[in-house]
């Protein structure tokens, strides 16, 4: 297979649907990922940084959503810790600790959208952080209205919001809130002249064209940041029996290793992030994952415990990167 043929189309910006089918069913593992690294050393300037970020998870579980992959959903009967929004004082001496190592740290809170009364809580603790430390504030709030968006801009922190798979498979994957209810919030972020962070989780039951539509749905969206997960089965969601009944097949480790590729193929001058799930997926193989994506999520999960940052911070050294 001719990968550098697809290359200078991407480059070019002529890259069509039917390249990326072939190079899906006609490029091996390894093609995508030469192409996926090729195509990030132009966009990058030849740069070897691997940007880490963190996440809090500031409230946890009772979300009234019925996402089958989701721990914190009412609906499904899962051992996790469930708490009201930390205080912020806990949320800051976590954020202070994780600097060592992260640029970008994200508050993270369950739940369809945030209450006004917790929103104001979060406002204050991000000029907090703004004040007392240098990292890059994140948001991952829910589904947000105009107003909300205006004080986040004010505050210049860039806001999280996945749309989790393709739009025609979504209706598979929630029902208590739409697809374009995301798109919205997206929308109206970039308007405002937010930088906003979208992606998805590969591994749902989703056809590999799936993946394909989210990616070609988050280039048309314009997003600054594509976070890439990998599904972690947790006992209890429906996504766990689903896979357990045999009624969705989980994804391979290079299926999920090809789709990462196709990130950074798709979305070149875009900033391709990994984050959870890649313990469990790839394990020994998610040093492979450097040569695609810009940045990686250390620390812990939202329910799930990560693994050493300085076994991260290793890995990236010794694949000749640097953090």
């Amino acid at each position: 297979m001719d990968i550098m043929k697809y290359y200078e189309k991407v480059i070019r910006g002529k890259i069509t649907f039917r390249d990326i089918l072939d190079l899906w069913n006609e490029g091996d593992t390894y093609d995508l990922l030469y192409l996926a690294y090729s195509i990030k050393r132009y966009y990058s300037d030849n740069s070897l940084k691997i940007d880490l970020c963190s996440i809090v998870n500031a409230r946890s579980g009772r979300c009234p959503e019925n996402c089958i992959f989701c721990s914190q959903s009412i609906h499904h009967n899962t051992d996790i810790k469930t708490y009201e929004l930390k205080p912020k004082e806990e949320i800051i001496k976590y954020a202070k600790y994780m600097e060592r190592y992260c640029n970008r740290f994200s508050i993270v809170v369950s739940g369809r959208s945030i209450e006004d009364r917790d929103f104001e809580r979060v406002v204050d603790t991000i000029r907090e952080l703004k004040e007392k430390t240098g990292l890059k504030i994140c948001v991952s709030l829910g589904i947000l209205d105009k107003d909300k968006l205006k004080e986040l801009k004010e505050l210049g922190v860039r806001i999280h919001n996945n749309l989790e798979t393709s739009r025609d498979y979504f209706e598979k994957v929630c029902t208590t809130h739409s697809y374009q209810e995301k798109v919205r919030t997206i929308r109206y972020a970039k308007k405002l002249g937010l930088e906003v962070c979208s992606g998805g989780i590969f591994g749902l039951g989703e056809s590999y064209i799936d993946r394909i539509k989210m990616l070609e749905e988050l280039k048309n969206l314009d997003v600054d940041s594509v976070a890439l997960n990998i599904l972690h089965p947790i006992k209890g969601t429906k996504i766990y029996h689903l896979i357990e009944k045999g009624e969705i097949r989980e994804i391979t480790p290079e299926e999920a290793l090809k789709s990462i590729a196709l990130g950074k193929i798709l979305l070149p001058d875009r900033e391709i992030r990994l984050c959870g799930g890649r313990l469990y997926k790839l394990k020994d193989l998610q040093c492979l994952s450097l040569l695609a994506i810009d940045g990686l999520m250390v620390g812990n999960y939202l329910t799930i415990q990560g693994r050493s940052i300085e076994d991260d911070i290793k890995m990236i050294k010794d694949m000749g990167f640097v953090c």
